[in-house]
This record gives C-alpha cells, structure tokens and sequence, in this order.
C-alpha cells in the first residue's frame, strides 16, 4: 500500500467510527488484531476484541464523532492526533476498571492513536486517550493546578 492507500482506510475507519457501524469497522480489522490501549493493562487481541473496545465507546458516548487534527502515515504505518466530542449518557467501562456512571456531561477531548497495516487492514493500534483530562471534563477528577 501507499502512504496515500492508508491514508484512505484510515478515512474509512474514522467515517465507520462517527456513523457508529461497527460491522463496516471491522472489515478494516485483520482477524487478529492487536489493540494496545492505555486504559487496558494487556492488549486486546482479535476482532471480538476491537468490537468490544469500539462498542465500549459507543455505549459511554452514543453521540461520538471523531475528528482528525493532524496525522502522517507511510507505506504501512499511521499516527493520528484526533479530538473527540460527546455525551456521557452511559456507562464507561475502561480496562480492567469498574464502570463509571453516566455523568450527563458533554466534552471534548484528545487523544492519538498509531496503526499497523498489512494486506488492507489494520494489524495492530496503539490508543492513547486523554485519559486525565476526560475525568475532569466528566467531573469525576480535579484539574490539578502547578504551584509556583
């Protein structure tokens, strides 16, 4: 593939995300993929896997739409920096983590995530959500503030 070609099937897999259709998802996913989160102390392996990372999300934010910011790929790599925007109106199940309730709060948050690809799909994905930052936007952490 071209940097361009990855380009596009990540394209396609952003416009899968913000439709919420987890089934054309995961024709972007080999059948054995590796997803590596920060949230999740081992990586996920396998499409059941990422269909469970994807549907953890749309169930804790049914209103997600992803937005690329920047991103650069090559013949078989991506690093993107995205923002995310929604609603917590269900609950977010993160790792190994006890679910956290809905909070009822809209935010807006970044995060990047980098990606493996070989034969058209998508091997191996690296997330690195704002994982501070979204707890306080939810409410659930103070900001902690520098003291100089």
């Amino acid at each position: 593939m071209s940097a361009n070609d990855v380009i596009k099937l990540n394209d396609a897999v952003m416009d899968s995300w913000n439709r919420h259709d987890t089934k054309k998802f995961l024709t972007y996913c080999d059948e054995n993929i590796v997803w590596k989160d920060l949230a999740s102390p081992e990586p996920m392996k396998g499409k059941q896997a990422a269909e469970n990372f994807f549907n953890m999300w749309s169930t804790a934010f049914p209103d997600f739409t992803l937005k690329i910011i920047n991103q650069v790929a090559t013949d078989d790599k991506i690093a993107v920096e995205l923002e995310f925007t929604g609603t917590n109106t269900g609950p977010l199940k993160m790792g190994d983590q006890p679910a956290i309730p809905a909070t009822n709060r809209k935010i807006t948050n970044k995060g990047c995530y980098f990606g493996k690809v070989k034969n058209g799909t998508f091997t191996e994905v690296s997330t690195y959500p704002d994982l501070a930052g979204m707890m306080v936007s939810l409410g659930l952490q103070e900001a902690a503030h520098a003291e100089h």
